[in-house]
């Protein structure tokens, strides 16, 4: 009896790694397919919401990819303890918050859950394609295959887009620049500055003896970053043609010195035109806005301002605040307001929705608990209520104002606390640390085209975190930061080999 049971338990163990070595072997097509379906599902949910069809189709199907991706990860993998480390601080972290809302009387609700758990994402994400990459190296080339693929998919949406009159225009408003069909936000614009780097790295990889497919990537890629005309999809053109372009300089081959004066001739004819790009006529619309703005306060509050005793000019002051920022002066007061911006009477501060929202999350915190500090507030005291400017036609409406802060870090800081943002950022700098690390152990041997694809890309999407709102709780942004992430983390593994270019097959 014992020993049927026993070679039942055998039957079952081979019958398992049976399946095991398969799952492996399929490895690089599942990475394929999930990387083109990025791009896919992101057009989906532009016309889904533009055709007004009520829907959650492509965030279930994003959750899918999600539980799929660390389900396979955690079952293949050989080091589970990762993955339970993980777990047990994700989940300490949340407790933790979730004690400290209570303390504020406030408790989990669907939107602020919704955020913890996409911001918890990023991590499960890159710990699922670390584990891809040490079962079967193949992933490595499955990854570049996919940012090349995607990188001509969302390119040839934004020209498809252009082309039939149904682009929606990055600044809707104004009617400037190429978006594509794609949700309004900053993630195209981080999106597009990943896939750029990748893109060009892909063609690295793909021809390493030429130059004119790695040019004609080039100019495509920063062709598109131009048109986006967000002023980080334009700083990307010269961070990706710079970074790449002096880093093939650093290299011995001959050949790599070719294609980095290329890329570098490319890059410095696209930094030419930048003054007169459509970046460049919003920003001059942006000003002049501004200066509007400042004529229409000065009217108010400084009209005969000398004349006028301390109380009165405060009176005076308060109503023209009141024009720009009256979610803050409904919430805390005309007094707190004004002195969170230093009574300053300069639009170009006042205006600013990224200074509004700081200052607002500021003062917020000021009126919670000590445990805000450490843990965060929860995101649905950041909205208000009530008569304010809408700043995309002008005019003064009804309506709910999201004061939810527009970079990553200070959103991170403001909704998760200090304990929040040290767990992101010690995130980022074991990645950023393992790269130089490799760097200095072996420059010849870790510094390659690739190596230099994928630190471009990790510079210019963490630009997009420290600057805007675009990365760490959209579903579709760290998807692609995870694969590139994992990508840099295998990059710099200590174990690589000069002939790493020759991958070998999984046993």
């Amino acid at each position: 009896m014992a020993r049927g049971r026993s070679k039942q338990v055998l039957f079952m163990k081979l019958k398992q790694q049976k399946w095991k070595e398969a799952a492996i072997r399929l490895l690089p097509l599942w990475t394929l397919i999930f990387a083109i379906l990025l791009p896919v599902l992101d057009v989906a949910a532009y016309w889904q919401e533009v055709l007004e069809y009520k829907s959650a189709l492509t965030t279930l199907l994003r959750l899918a990819m999600l539980g799929g991706t660390a389900m396979l990860g955690f079952w293949l993998s050989d080091r589970k303890r990762y993955y339970w480390m993980l777990a047990a601080v994700l989940g300490g972290f949340g407790v933790l918050r979730s004690l400290a809302l209570m303390q504020a009387d406030y408790h989990f609700a669907g939107e602020d859950l919704r955020n913890l758990l996409f911001l918890f994402m990023l991590p499960v994400y890159t710990l699922s394609f670390c584990t891809f990459l040490r079962k079967n190296p193949r992933v490595q080339k499955a990854l570049f295959q996919g940012f090349g693929v995607d990188f001509f998919l969302v390119t040839g949406v934004m020209l498809l887009s252009w082309a039939t009159g149904t682009d929606p225009y990055t600044y809707t408003n104004k009617q400037l620049g190429i978006r594509g069909w794609f949700l309004q936000g900053n993630a195209p614009s981080a999106i597009l500055s990943m896939l750029v780097p990748m893109a060009v790295g892909w063609a690295l990889r793909r021809w390493p003896d030429k130059t004119l497919p790695v040019v004609t990537v080039t100019v495509i890629g920063e062709a598109a970053l131009y048109f986006m005309a967000t002023r980080l999809s334009s700083a990307s053109i010269l961070g990706v043609g710079f970074g790449i372009g002096l880093s093939l300089l650093l290299l011995v081959a001959r050949k790599n010195r070719r294609q980095g004066l290329s890329i570098l001739a490319v890059t410095m004819a696209w930094a030419m035109l930048l003054t007169h790009s459509p970046m460049a006529e919003n920003q001059q619309s942006v000003d002049q806005a501004f200066s509007k703005n400042q004529e229409q306060f000065n009217l108010y509050a400084m009209m005969g301002y000398h004349g006028l005793t301390p109380e009165r000019r405060d009176e005076r002051l308060a109503m023209a605040y009141n024009l720009y920022v009256p979610g803050l002066i409904s919430t805390f007061g005309p007094e707190r307001t004004m002195e969170i911006y230093d009574r300053t009477t300069d639009t170009n501060v006042i205006c600013s929705r990224r200074t509004m929202r700081l200052n607002f999350c500021r003062l917020l915190q000021e009126d919670s608990p000590e445990s805000a500090k450490w843990f965060g507030m929860d995101i649905t005291r950041m909205k208000v209520e009530g008569v304010d400017l809408n700043w995309a036609t002008g005019n003064r409406e009804y309506m709910t104002t999201s004061f939810d802060p527009e970079n990553d870090f200070h959103a991170v800081y403001y909704l998760y606390g200090m304990v929040g943002l040290f767990l992101v950022l010690a995130f980022f700098a074991y990645f950023a640390g393992r790269g130089l690390w490799a760097m200095c152990r072996d420059f010849k041997t870790h510094f390659t085209p690739e190596f230099a694809a994928v630190a471009c890309a990790c510079c210019t999407d963490l630009a997009h975190c420290i600057f805007t709102s675009s990365t760490l709780r959209r579903l579709n942004t760290e998807a692609y930061l995870a694969m590139v992430l994992a990508l840099l983390w295998w990059l710099s593994r200590k174990e690589l080999s000069p002939k790493r270019m020759k991958i070998p097959t999984p046993q």
